[in-house]
């Protein structure tokens, strides 16, 4: 969708919003009654601004011909001179370079995603049962 933008151009705000609304959401979190309520909260966020940055992944994606019955060349006369075959192999090596890095990131953020939120719900259900066996007056 956008092909000659600089991809850090549009990620870089994105990621500082994500980043702001975090802080923001944090603080407001610390209003829910329950550890489970807070992480829930969090969880739900956290799927939130995801699958937003997902969604603009996805639009950073070049649309590339190679996989249609259309838009690469079939045989040799159709690049008849060494000009038509550098300006296509300069197109797809751009949009291999953009596929490269929208797939770096996806990876990158779905990974760091799933790793935290993880990790959050392990230290929340962690506190839930050291809670609930404090309750029972059962050691761990």
């Amino acid at each position: 969708m956008f092909p000659d933008l600089n991809i850090y151009f549009i990620l870089g705000p994105a990621i500082i919003a994500i980043v702001i609304a975090s802080l923001i959401m944090r603080l407001r979190v610390r209003r829910q009654p329950t550890e489970l309520l807070k992480s829930i909260a969090v969880l739900k966020f956290n799927v939130l601004c995801v699958g937003m940055f997902l969604v603009l992944l996805w639009f950073l994606l070049p649309v590339t011909a190679v996989l249609a019955s259309f838009g690469y060349p079939a045989s040799v006369n159709d690049i008849q001179t060494p000009n038509h075959l550098l300006k296509y192999l300069q197109d797809y090596n751009k949009a291999l370079v953009r596929t490269t890095t929208v797939l770096y990131w996806f990876i990158f953020v779905f990974v760091w995603w799933f790793l935290t939120t993880v990790y959050s719900l392990s230290k929340t259900l962690g506190k839930l049962a050291d809670a609930q066996s404090i309750q029972s007056g059962q050691p761990n």
